[in-house]
């Protein structure tokens, strides 16, 4: 059966590494460590999962591979299999890395699965949108898809083509979500958070009637109102009873009439 490009890319580079360096897996002369034994099998699994298309399990089961036993040939699987799920990035930072570890192992990497190598990531760098980020305001905090935006040295960010989910937000700004899908065609990127508009004080609640000036001011009237009446009344009320003066009668007898006045 004829295999498909990205199949034959991910396969037979590492098939034929494993035929020069089978050691790394555990194959080799020396007997392989329960450790190594274990690290082949999630290997092989892995193969057979990517054989039938299932890159998400096999991408897992190469990961556990390399955990136990750490592999540039696994790694390069775990990139081929980053690449069937979309993730270029991912894939190219992984080569990457897994060359740097060579190096650092002082371990040379076979001509062959080198060139693999090469060619892999060169196929991944190109699928990869690289977009100049526009953001207002200027110092605000962006997210892509959950986790902090990284910038590459030239300042831009390095996306997978597809939907994204960008958040940005600043103080005295409203936090605000913008969902785009980005391709190769994709060279910016603006991104604005709104000023948040100012917010009134909420007002005090209204006093009660009692509190209030106006009850006490017509409380006051009323009353001194009729406290002013209250006095008129009594001032100009007439005596009930008039005092008395002597009878003229007796006037008359007590005073002779030549001497009255």
């Amino acid at each position: 059966m004829r295999r498909s490009p990205l199949r034959w890319l991910s396969i037979a580079p590492v098939v034929a590494c494993l035929l020069v360096a089978p050691a790394a897996l555990g194959a080799g002369p020396a007997k392989p460590t329960p450790e190594q034994r274990e690290a082949r099998a999630l290997f092989d699994q892995g193969l057979a999962l990517s054989d039938e298309g299932k890159w998400s399990e096999a991408l897992e089961a190469f990961r556990k591979s390399d955990d136990i036993s750490p592999s540039t040939n696994v790694r390069f699987n775990i990139a081929a299999s980053l690449r069937a799920l979309g993730r270029y990035v991912e894939a190219r930072d992984t080569l990457d890395g897994a060359v740097a570890d060579a190096e650092a192992r002082k371990t040379p990497i076979k001509p062959a699965l080198k060139t693999e190598i090469d060619k892999l990531r060169e196929d991944v760098t190109g699928k990869i949108v690289r977009i100049e980020l526009q953001k207002s305001p200027t110092d605000a905090e962006v997210t892509v898809d959950g986790v902090p935006l990284k910038l590459s040295s030239d300042g831009r960010a390095e996306l997978d083509p597809g939907k994204h989910v960008f958040v940005i937000s600043s103080k005295g700004h409203d936090t605000t979500t913008v969902t785009k899908t980005l391709s190769q065609g994709d060279t910016t990127l603006l991104l604005t958070a709104p000023r948040t508009a100012a917010v009134e004080p909420p007002k005090p609640p209204d006093p009660p009637f009692y509190k209030r000036g106006w009850f006490w001011g017509t409380v006051g009237g009323v009353v001194g109102a009729a406290a002013a009446v209250t006095v008129i009344v009594v001032v100009t009320r007439p005596d009930a009873t008039a005092v008395a003066g002597p009878p003229t009668s007796t006037v008359d007898r007590v005073f002779p009439a030549v001497v009255r006045f």
